[in-house]
């Protein structure tokens, strides 16, 4: 199989930025594509859950250029002919895959909130050294799992233990659960992360207030909460920047559209073939 030469994946960018992240402009064109990546995958006539989303499996088509591919679907597999309980690189895994529920194309969307932190902040949002770590890197920023979430799981004894009276406790050691707030890590109020945007343009306080919301949207619990790709693309955090608003006629794709995005500059269609 012969497939066409694509330049350096984001890990590696990052890494070019000696791991101080790029701006939320880069990152929002970024995300745009990748949210329509995953739209196209979740037709119906595909529905496919990629597994395993992270900076190394996207990469730039031209070092100079904004444009994306993603690639390495040698995990992936259709929503009704799951292969794999063990799937997600453990730095982006959603906690249903943790606590090995059944899962759903949704688990694609937790990842991406990971990775697009990531590209902002330069570093890993939740860098657990193993599975009971991850789960206690996410509880420390999100706060417990919806006890009913828990009460589904066949592994919460993993991760938590249960009280006398049905309440659940992290197993292992932590810091308070919710108590690294994303808003902290994002450095919304605080001109970004570690103060490195403060004064930049597309860096505002409003800026960073929509960015949180459009992740959280993504870093939810349950995934039957978790934002789809198709309502991603019409969050506002595609639609303005507070000191750089788009310009009208801009090109803002909506849910149904990721199939002739393969024109727009910065923008890519996922193509499948037997």
């Amino acid at each position: 199989m012969v497939f066409e030469l694509l330049s350096y994946n984001l890990y590696d960018l990052l890494r070019n930025t000696n791991f101080h992240g790029v701006s939320l402009g880069l990152t929002r064109k970024f995300a745009q594509q990748l949210c329509c990546a995953l739209d196209f995958l979740s037709r119906p006539e595909l529905q496919i859950i990629h597994c395993d989303l992270k900076p190394e499996n996207i990469l730039l088509v031209n070092p100079k250029r904004s444009t994306i591919k993603l690639v390495d679907f040698g995990s992936s597999c259709h929503m009704n002919e799951k292969i794999y309980q063990y799937i997600q690189s453990r730095y982006y895994r959603s906690p249903d895959v943790l606590l090995g529920l059944d899962y759903t194309m949704s688990i694609d969307m937790w990842s991406l909130g990971c990775i697009l932190v990531e590209l902002h902040t330069g570093e890993p949002l939740f860098a657990g050294q193993n599975e009971v770590g991850q789960m206690m890197k996410i509880i420390e920023v999100l706060g417990m799992p919806p006890r009913l979430l828990l009460e589904k799981s066949r592994r919460w004894h993993v991760f938590f233990e249960r009280t006398v009276d049905r309440t659940y406790v992290p197993k292992a050691a932590c810091q308070q659960p919710g108590s690294r707030r994303l808003s902290e890590i994002l450095g919304v109020n605080t001109g970004g992360p570690r103060g490195r945007r403060l004064h930049e343009s597309g860096h505002t306080p409003m800026d960073y207030s929509i960015f949180l919301e459009f992740v959280l949207r993504m870093l939810t619990f349950d995934p039957a909460r978790r934002i789809s790709p198709a309502a991603a693309l019409g969050h506002r955090f595609f639609r303005r920047s507070n000191s750089n608003p788009v310009p009208s006629g801009a090109n803002v794709l909506q849910s149904g559209q990721c199939d002739s995005v393969s024109n727009a500059p910065g923008l890519f269609c996922l193509k499948l073939t037997n």
